[in-house]
């Protein structure tokens, strides 16, 4: 039983990363899946994807519902550093069509929204959070319609029992609004007042909200780890973000952005892991455009881990003995 439940999990997740995979190439993105730490259920990020266009996505693929805090808060975080947008693509029957589930902080949607999102049909798309349905109004067709049926802004207050206050922010820059305001304003102004919740709004929200989200992000039991590493690149601390389950163990976000590996004896990794993390750690950086640094109190593990990536250019990968 046990072992028919890992094989239908493992197609899923096939079917998933083919799907995540083909949105992503069709809107041109370029984009990394990252395979560290080796075993799926110890990571949190499984692909970075960035476009020109469309900027940069950290994305976990899942075949469950469930956002464990571990992960939740690599993607906050990396997504904090990397100015991207954190996704938790799932097959799980509960994450419903063209329904985007705030979770942890993080943006739960099936791969049918996932691919709506990015396919500019016409299907409506909303934000599920704090118990509640959420879509956007348009801000355009708002003033538009309101000015073709000579409402005035007190008048249509009157009408629909939302202050004018409001109305007028709505006419100015459009904003969410739950189903119930929907529904009232499409009754006087038509359905087109209405529109999806897009990439660049959650993009938007995630900002607005990202430094209330850092807030208790940091581990008591990082802290000496993370002071050294202030120290080492001469940073602030707030401008250190420490991932817990991926390729980079630090993403440092300062003049230049570095993706940052500690692999000090501390660590305890083994030189074969060592290269794997670094490796997946360079995938990541030609993704996000950032330069690695690999810290070592170790000789002989530095001179391998140069000697191995010994094409990269030093502005690319450099690794510091400490």
């Amino acid at each position: 039983m046990m072992m028919e439940s890992r094989a239908r999990s493992k197609e899923v997740l096939k079917r998933l990363y083919e799907g995540v995979n083909n949105v992503l190439n069709r809107v041109s993105f370029r984009y990394e899946v990252i395979n560290f730490p080796i075993k799926y259920r110890e990571r949190s990020i499984d692909i970075v994807a960035n476009s020109r266009e469309h900027g940069t996505l950290i994305i976990r693929v899942k075949d469950l519902m469930h956002v464990n805090k571990n992960e939740a808060q690599d993607l906050i975080k990396s997504s904090l550093a990397l100015d991207a947008i954190p996704f938790v693509v799932s097959e799980a029957p509960e994450v419903y069509e063209n329904i985007v589930i705030e979770r942890e902080g993080v943006y739960l949607v099936n791969l049918k929204t996932f691919q709506n999102m990015y396919s500019g049909g016409e299907d409506l798309i909303a934000l599920y959070k704090r118990g509640e349905l959420f879509v956007r109004v348009d801000s355009e067709v708002f003033s538009k319609k309101r000015t073709e049926l000579k409402h005035t802004l007190t008048s249509l207050s009157s009408l629909l029992n939302i202050s004018r206050k409001t109305l007028e922010t709505y006419e100015k820059r459009g904003g969410n609004i739950t189903i119930e305001t929907a529904e009232k304003l499409a009754s006087v102004l038509g359905e087109k007042v209405v529109k999806s919740i897009s990439v660049q709004d959650l993009r938007e929200e995630f900002v607005s909200r990202a430094f209330r989200e850092q807030q208790g992000l940091v581990s008591s039991s990082a802290v000496h780890i993370k002071n050294n590493i202030k120290k080492l690149f001469d940073v602030d601390e707030s401008k250190i973000y420490e991932i817990r389950r991926s390729a980079p163990d630090y993403i440092i976000k300062d003049k230049e952005t570095l993706i940052t590996v500690d692999v000090t004896r501390s660590r305890g990794y083994s030189m074969r892991e060592i290269l794997i993390k670094t490796g997946e750690c360079v995938k990541f950086s030609k993704i996000t455009e950032t330069g690695v640094r690999i810290v070592t109190d170790d000789a002989e593990k530095a001179k391998i881990i140069r000697d191995s990536f010994s094409a990269i250019e030093k502005k690319d990968l450099e690794v510091i003995k400490v």
